[in-house]
């Protein structure tokens, strides 16, 4: 029964499953969307049951599908371990995609990462800006940082660090419009936040939780987008210190604008032994850690760290 049985077909099966659409799959591994198709059908055939029903502009697995991908999860596993346990000691073979807010991922990760490639030049290091939505489980990423810990979900979750934030403005902004010297100041100076729409999480919207009376007139999908405007004095803006500590801009309200949030370190309990998600992720985690003094805000500098 299994004489006809290509196995490279549940991999293209897989990846479909987890993308959600036959193009997408094509893309990650690299082929055209014929020959996903092709491994699909040919899979059907096999089994003569189909494994994937409409749903939008996409796929879902049917009941038949549902059970092949838990099977072909477990073979993609056993697989990662065979690779693992026979490849040379201490050496690290394989890709793996680490998807990071675009703050971390410019300001820390972009800095890090490319020392562990020198360290392990037989991996292949992939870093991606992560959107709110992104779905660890269908390996959008193997590594995600998160600015939430997840409720729920077979999950590694590990603390990489608290950060601190606080208000900054750009100098020349502030000689124009006077520094605030209260929070009841704040309201009808002009400020730099979040597209509402856009938020990773309702909790970064701090302009609303520093004044009720604040408007936001500047808004930028991204931290770094923010910063730069902050930059160009198109307003006053809540940022990571450990972003501003490089930037010519100084903050304001320090003792009465102040916020701390942390940064997590997720990967699929399914991926726990593997040897080079387990590399790369203690390396995310022990370089993070080793520089916690940048994420705090430093109050005898008036800037981070």
């Amino acid at each position: 029964m299994a004489q006809d049985f290509d196995w490279n077909d549940i991999r293209y099966f897989l990846e479909t499953a987890r993308a959600g659409r036959i193009s997408h799959a094509a893309r990650r591994l690299g082929v055209s969307h014929t020959t996903v198709a092709r491994h699909i059908s040919r899979l059907e055939a096999r089994f003569q049951t189909r494994l994937f029903d409409p749903d939008g502009d996409g796929y879902v697995p049917t009941d038949a599908g549902a059970t092949l991908v838990r099977l072909a999860e477990k073979m993609t596993n056993c697989a990662e371990t065979i690779l693992d346990r026979l490849q040379p000691s201490g050496m690290y073979f394989g890709r793996v995609r680490i998807g990071a807010p675009d703050g971390f991922g410019n300001a820390i990760l972009s800095r890090l990462l490319p020392e562990l490639a020198r360290e392990e030049p037989s991996l292949d290091l992939e870093l991606v800006p992560i959107p709110s939505n992104h779905r660890l489980w269908n390996r959008d990423v193997d590594i995600a940082i998160s600015l939430d810990r997840p409720q729920s979900g077979r999950l590694v979750m590990q603390k990489l660090v608290d950060y601190d934030l606080r208000l900054y403005a750009a100098p020349s902004l502030l000689a124009g419009i006077g520094a605030p010297v209260t929070l009841a100041d704040l309201p009808g100076l002009p400020f730099v936040g979040y597209i509402d729409e856009l938020l990773y999480t309702a909790a970064l919207d701090f302009n609303s939780r520093i004044h009720p009376g604040i408007r936001t007139t500047y808004k930028a999908a991204t931290v770094q987008a923010q910063l730069d405007a902050v930059i160009g004095g198109a307003g006053l803006g809540v940022l990571p210190c450990f972003m501003a500590r490089e930037a010519p801009v100084v903050p304001v309200l320090p003792e009465a604008v102040a916020f701390t949030r942390d940064y997590w370190l997720l990967y699929s309990e399914d991926d726990r032994e593997i040897a080079r998600i387990r590399r790369v992720a203690g390396f995310i985690r022990e370089a993070t850690q080793a520089r916690q003094a940048i994420f705090r805000f430093d109050a005898r500098a008036g800037q981070a760290g």
